[in-house]
């Protein structure tokens, strides 16, 4: 709870260059891969497609979610560094990835964007969050 408090007040600091980080990476990867895209702050353009990357769409609620579940559980400090900095970048990922499919899709298949973006990856990242912590859980030995 009160790291979520805490990502709540660092608003301006940590989630908005969050956000434009997120489009700026899209940006790069697209056009490094011979897509024409554009970014501005935290928005992203493709072919007349654009979308806002937004508190929510940046993973960061997961990951916090990810490493509430990993600093609860009765492990070493390293272990718990270890499997918040795994698991974090494993995610981060796994959003980049979710930015990219949903700017194709909205691109390719507008009328399935929508329901992909709420229901679909919504789904498919709880499912990733849980996945690696029964991975990370599985790895470690808990301390007593």
């Amino acid at each position: 709870m009160l790291g979520f408090a805490i990502i709540y007040a660092a608003q301006h600091v940590l989630v908005v260059p969050l956000n434009r980080h997120l489009a700026w990476m899209t940006e790069k990867t697209l056009r490094l891969v011979g897509v024409h895209a554009s970014s501005s702050g935290p928005a992203v353009t493709l072919s007349g497609f654009a979308v806002e990357i937004r508190s929510n769409c940046n993973a960061i609620y997961e990951v916090g979610l990810y490493a509430a579940a990993v600093w609860a559980y009765p492990a070493s400090l390293r272990d718990r560094l270890i499997g918040t900095l795994v698991g974090a970048s494993v995610l981060y990922v796994v959003n980049f990835a979710r930015i990219l499919t949903l700017l194709a899709l909205g691109t390719l298949q507008y009328s399935w964007f929508e329901a992909t973006h709420l229901y679909v990856w919504q789904v498919l990242f709880l499912l990733v969050v849980a996945t690696c912590w029964i991975g990370w859980v599985s790895r470690i030995r808990p301390v007593a």
